[in-house]
């Protein structure tokens, strides 16, 4: 992980358990990750303490903001 990242993600490990809310019962500190489709029938948001100053909980945090894959390198032949 990137030394950018690791300053703002947390700790590995930390694991949400679904509280099932919806958009009537969601407070302010809840996790708002979604789960489900709203168009589709089951829909909710994780629920879990959200993080200060995040909309999500440390797992989906995690989950939100991955370090970048290194990209493949392309070599190229130089004109002369």
């Amino acid at each position: 992980m990137s030394n950018n990242l690791s300053k703002i993600l947390p700790p590995e490990g930390n694991q949400a358990t679904p509280e099932r809310k919806t958009v009537q019962t969601l407070t302010a500190d809840d996790c708002r990750w979604p789960f489900g489709d709203p168009l589709v029938g089951v829909f909710y948001f994780c629920g879990a303490r959200r993080r200060d100053g995040s909309p999500y909980c440390d797992h989906h945090i995690r989950e939100a903001f991955q370090a970048p894959k290194p990209r493949a390198t392309v070599h190229r032949p130089q004109l002369t």
